[in-house]
């Protein structure tokens, strides 16, 4: 069963292909073959305000235009990305501009962004990351562009950002634990090609196992750490491949299960695998083993807090234990909910109570939060129902 036609595009990728457009005046060409998610529309439609001209021909979105400083506040829907890009892009550019979004987005707390711009005053700046966060080191990388700077950190995080800025001729020079930007008087336009989403690759991954189908996914963007949740679901039993391609990587997997073992998420690797964390506890404790997690504090300022809401969710079914900075699941024989799994405007629980929902066999409506990431969910869900 190939799953491709169900996955959007990748996210983090797609978002910063179309916002770094804003930091160059030569233009920029996107190929985006498969649906773009809410969260990247939200970029898209924000060009016109910086008066940058888009032309769609089919999946291949061309970029122009001078880049110029927006009149009327930027509306970044329920996008923490696209926010905190364009916080970055302001201390580039050099001019304010007014950035808001819907309410969760609102709520949650970006003073690690804030206190951040503080830092670019028009020097060299040699700081290090308050948060292992890829949003947190793509805001500095950007705003490091004008006067240079280094910037320290403990753990690798999804490196979308010193691809492109490479790409368009910026010079940034990467130690195991340091990345440093030179300053650049002009970066050049680009072509690039959006692969698929692995974050919702994975979910696909898991609700064709829950469903018991095999399945193969392929042309997923390849970055070594967005290949962890596959190789954490082969750890936790589960019969999955995963094979190289260039530029991308392809997953096979089989409902057939293998030994398992418990999941204990070291801290360098929570970064990495922040946003599939909560379905790996989930695969995790229904092949009857136990999942944990510590040091992922930065889940709880996610569209909710995902720890609490992790928890909420597994303790209907599994034993479970939440930390201040994490949560552990114990896999225990399948039964009925102790209660109804809850609803959300958080589209990653949404989606883990429609999986938690198929593999206790009750019926579960979603919501549409799901779209923010993931537009054919519900289609791909009807297909597995319906597939025989």
């Amino acid at each position: 069963m190939l799953l491709n036609d169900f996955i959007p595009v990748d996210k983090s990728s797609a978002i910063r292909a179309i916002l770094f457009s804003l930091l160059t005046d030569e233009d920029v060409k996107i190929i985006c073959e498969n649906e773009l998610p809410e969260d990247v529309l939200s970029a898209l439609n924000c060009l016109n305000l910086f008066a940058k001209v888009v032309e769609r021909n089919g999946g291949t979105y061309k970029i122009s235009g001078k880049t110029k400083k927006p009149e009327s506040p930027i509306d970044c829907g329920n996008s923490a990305t696209m926010m905190h890009l364009l916080m970055g892009i302001s201390v580039y550019l050099g001019v304010d501009f007014e950035l808001t979004g819907d309410e969760s987005l609102m709520s949650r707390d970006h003073s690690d962004f804030s206190e951040a711009v503080k830092l670019y005053t028009g020097n060299f700046v040699e700081t290090a990351l308050t948060k292992e966060s890829a949003q947190l080191k793509s805001f500095h990388l950007i705003s490091m562009l004008k006067f240079g700077g280094k910037l320290h950190f403990k753990s690798r995080t999804r490196r979308n950002t010193e691809d492109l800025l490479t790409k368009m001729g910026a010079e940034i020079v990467e130690k195991p634990s340091s990345i440093e930007v030179f300053p650049v008087d002009r970066l050049h336009g680009y072509s690039v090609e959006i692969k698929l989403d692995p974050s919702s690759a994975f979910i696909a991954a898991c609700a064709a196992l829950i469903f018991k189908k095999s399945f193969e996914i392929s042309n997923s963007y390849k970055d070594d750490s967005r290949m962890t949740p596959f190789v954490l679901l082969q750890n936790a039993g589960f019969d999955i491949k995963i094979e190289e391609e260039s530029g991308s990587f392809k997953v096979f997997g089989n409902p057939t299960n293998k030994e398992a073992h418990d999941i204990n998420v070291e801290e360098n690797q929570v970064a990495e695998i922040i946003d599939e964390i909560p379905f790996i506890a989930l695969m995790t404790a229904r092949a009857g083993k136990t999942f944990s997690v510590r040091n992922a504090s930065w889940l709880r300022n996610k569209e909710s807090d995902r720890i609490s809401e992790s928890v909420k969710r597994f303790s209907l079914v599994f034993e479970t234990e939440e930390f201040a900075d994490g949560f552990s699941v114990s896999g225990a024989s399948k039964h009925a909910p102790a209660g109804e799994i809850p609803h959300s405007f958080d589209h990653r629980m949404e989606m883990l109570s429609s999986l938690m929902a198929q593999d206790c066999g009750i019926d579960f409506k979603m919501n549409d939060s799901y779209k923010i990431s993931f537009p054919k969910f519900y289609e791909f869900f009807k297909y597995l129902q319906n597939d025989q």
